[in-house]
């Protein structure tokens, strides 16, 4: 296994101990040394030639080299090179997260990739984790500045109004159970949008680095926006908070999904 970034936060390392929990079924996982198969982790990182997309294609290629099968799996891909492309054509499967992801890598790639939800969706909720009673607000997290390349937290404006909060602070299951109890989110994070899906709570989402919401969104069919940036946030949420059934709807699509199995 590689690609473990849980120490970046709460859905992240939702998805690392789910993906452990799938392999586990029928594998006998090695921290080092010799294997038979390699899984390689993609979550957000495999776009715009990364360090982190460089540093997996290259685990990729290695094990390929070595005649081993491997996996790029739960991966977004987005405006990547062709350096990697024979190391693409060798993997033993592909599975993206969302349709423009998929989209991409058949069109610029020549590479048929399957579509699953991220893994975070699948993580079990302890119904005992500690979490805090949100009382129907509306809460926000950071967003991404696409022109400047850092996460900010809004410090003025009519946003600032809103309950902040930190995804790093929590666990997966404590985040879940606090979204339970809000209103709705305003975020700028992926797996923020994924922890409230779990939630069952409406979100409006504006767009980070990748497509990875948008992504998601258009693979399911429902008019769910993606904004550009937070300054229209409050006018989605009232869309979003009018439009719940909707949402209900775009969750029920999630649940008919078919989960990634190893």
């Amino acid at each position: 296994m590689a690609g473990d970034h849980s120490a970046y936060h709460c859905g992240s390392a939702a998805v690392f101990s789910t993906l452990r929990h799938l392999l586990e079924v029928d594998h006998d996982i090695v921290e080092a040394g010799d294997f038979d198969v390699l899984y390689v982790n993609g979550e957000g990182s495999m776009h715009h030639n990364s360090g982190h997309f460089t540093e997996k294609m290259e685990l990729l290629k290695a094990a390929i080299e070595n005649g081993k099968k491997a996996y790029l799996i739960n991966s977004v891909w987005q405006e990547n090179g062709h350096q990697y492309d024979g190391v693409l054509a060798r993997l033993s499967g592909i599975t993206v997260r969302e349709l423009a992801s998929q989209q991409e890598l058949a069109a610029r790639h020549g590479i048929t990739a399957t579509m699953a939800l991220d893994l975070s969706y699948y993580a079990p909720i302890d119904e005992d984790a500690a979490h805090q009673d949100w009382r129907g607000q509306v809460m926000i997290t950071d967003f991404y500045a696409q022109d400047f390349g850092f996460w900010y937290r809004v410090n003025s404006g009519p946003l600032t109004t809103r309950s902040y909060v930190d995804m790093r602070d929590y666990g997966w299951s404590a985040f879940v159970r606090s979204l339970r109890t809000c209103r709705a989110i305003i975020t700028g994070r992926h797996h923020a949008v994924y922890a409230a899906c779990v939630a069952r709570k409406p979100f409006v989402s504006i767009a980070g680095s990748t497509h990875k919401v948008s992504g998601l969104i258009a693979a399911s069919g429902f008019p769910i926006p993606t904004l550009s940036s937070p300054r229209d946030a409050n006018q989605t949420l009232r869309w979003a908070i009018a439009n719940r059934t909707m949402f209900q709807e775009f969750f029920h699509w999630m649940d008919e999904v078919p989960q990634w199995r190893p």
